[in-house]
C-alpha cells in the first residue's frame, strides 16, 4: 500500500459486524493494515435488540459518540463451516435481508442458490456445508477466513475502490 492510502486507512469509518472469535480476529487482521481506534459495542445499541453480537466501529479521527451505523459502510461476515462469506451494505442500501428469522442461514442459502443458478463454478463447498450451517456448526477456519476477508474489503473502501455491495457479496473457501 501507499502512504496515502495508509492516511485513508487510518482515517476511515467502517463497522464491521460479528460475534464471538470473528471480534478477535478482525483486531488482528485490521491491526495488520494500520486501523486504529477499534470500539466494540453491543449490537443491541444499533439494532433495537434483534441482533446479537459485536459491532466493532473503526475510525482514525477518534471514536465516535453516536455510532450512527446509517451514514457508514457496514461489513457483515458469516462464518459458514467450510468457508466464508461477507455482505456490505452503504447507507441508502437494502437491510431488509438483517430482517431474517436466521440471517446466517437465510444468507447461505441465498448465496448458494445464487450460485447454482449462474452455475458459479467452485462453490459446491457452500452447498454442501448447509446442513452443518443449519445445525449451527462454526469452524475456527471459517472465523479467520472472514475476518482476513473483512479486513481487505475495509482497506478497499477505506481507500476508495469499488466493493460490492448487497445484493452482491463475497465468498470463499477457508484459507487453512
Amino acid at each position: 500500500m501507499t502512504n496515502e492510502e495508509k492516511q485513508l486507512i487510518k482515517e476511515c469509518r467502517i463497522m464491521i459486524v460479528g460475534k464471538g472469535d470473528f471480534i478477535t480476529y478482525i483486531k488482528e487482521e485490521l491491526g495488520k493494515l494500520d486501523f486504529c481506534n477499534i470500539a466494540e459495542v453491543e449490537i443491541g445499541e444499533i439494532f433495537n435488540g434483534q441482533n446479537k453480537g459485536i459491532l466493532i466501529e473503526y475510525t482514525g479521527s477518534g471514536l465516535s459518540q453516536a455510532r450512527d451505523i446509517s451514514s457508514i459502510p457496514v461489513i457483515y461476515p458469516f462464518d459458514f463451516v467450510d468457508g466464508a462469506g461477507a455482505i456490505v451494505v452503504f447507507p441508502g442500501d437494502d437491510t431488509s435481508w438483517l430482517e431474517k428469522q436466521n440471517v446466517r442461514q437465510w444468507t447461505a442459502e441465498y448465496m448458494s442458490g445464487y450460485c447454482a443458478f449462474w452455475n458459479v463454478e467452485g462453490y459446491d463447498w457452500l452447498h454442501d456445508a448447509l446442513p452443518a450451517i443449519k445445525e449451527n456448526n462454526t469452524s475456527e477456519a471459517a472465523i479467520k477466513t472472514g475476518a482476513y476477508m473483512c479486513a481487505r474489503i475495509a482497506a478497499n473502501i477505506a481507500v476508495g475502490r469499488e466493493v460490492k455491495r448487497y445484493p452482491r457479496f463475497y465468498l470463499c473457501r477457508n484459507l487453512e
